[in-house]
């Protein structure tokens, strides 16, 4: 781990180890954490340390295609590949009562996750997501195909700049988050959200909306459409698209705190 890496990270360690001390007192809970696009499970690594030493069972699945799992990249990789990814990961670790977090583009994988096997999880928890809607996919038709004239192989779309996520390119952890971006397939987005179980109805829901927007001369369309609906829970975080990276003490806490 590089210098500037051990710096951001011992506000996150400082505070895993003040829990040391409550965690006799806390009850256990199981996380599994759902990254976005482009990135993998490595993003989660300052959330998963904080939430472990306070004696939470944390998973951070990499979905198929994606970080380290990127030798397996296909054109048949799509948006149900990543949600068996989650289902199978649920299923094989044998969990329960699971607080199932989805990032970004994982609003998209958590609430079929839940309309596959809702009597597994215990709440949902959007992170800075884009909410499924059923009928329709991540991108609409027309900017899907318009981006696959240009994208890799004609479906791998290459990594933005870290700056918008949200890390600001002078952060001490942008270099990390550069180096571990991978191309995301365009296969993902295009395919058509269809519930059969309701999706995530019945499930306890949180949103967690990052404040420092893109686009921030707009109203929030999500807020208009979540923020006092029966079931939702909306809250806030100061801070930019990958609150896993800028703000990892102030996540963790908000996590600990779901029921």
């Amino acid at each position: 781990m590089k210098r500037r890496d051990v710096m951001i990270t011992a506000g996150v360690m400082a505070m895993a180890a003040g829990s040391q001390t409550t965690r006799a007192q806390t009850k256990a809970k199981t996380y599994v954490l759902v990254h976005g696009a482009w990135h993998g499970g490595w993003c989660w690594r300052d959330i998963a340390t904080g939430l472990r030493a306070a004696g939470h069972a944390v998973f951070v699945p990499t979905l198929t295609g994606l970080g380290e799992r990127v030798n397996l990249m296909s054109k048949s990789v799509n948006l149900t590949t990543h949600v068996t990814d989650v289902v199978n990961l649920i299923e094989f670790e044998e969990l329960s009562d699971v607080i199932l977090v989805g990032h970004s583009y994982a609003g998209h994988v958590i609430p079929q996750v839940a309309d596959r096997m809702k009597g597994w999880l215990k709440h949902l928890v959007f992170l800075d997501a884009v909410v499924a809607q059923d009928g329709k996919p991540f991108l609409p038709q027309a900017v899907g195909e318009e981006r696959a004239k240009t994208a890799i192989d004609g479906y791998l779309q290459p990594p933005p700049d870290v700056d918008w996520f949200g890390v600001p390119t002078d952060h001490p952890l942008a270099p990390w988050v550069r180096r571990r971006l991978t191309n995301h397939p365009l296969t993902t987005l295009m395919e058509t959200v269809h519930y059969k179980n309701g999706g995530p109805n019945g499930v306890p829901k949180t949103y967690i909306r990052c404040l420092k927007r893109r686009d921030m001369s707009q109203p929030d369309p999500v807020e208009a459409m979540l923020k006092g609906k029966p079931e939702w829970t909306w809250l806030t975080l100061d801070t930019g698209h990958d609150a896993m990276i800028t703000a990892p003490a102030e996540l963790t806490s908000m996590l600990s705190k779901i029921v």
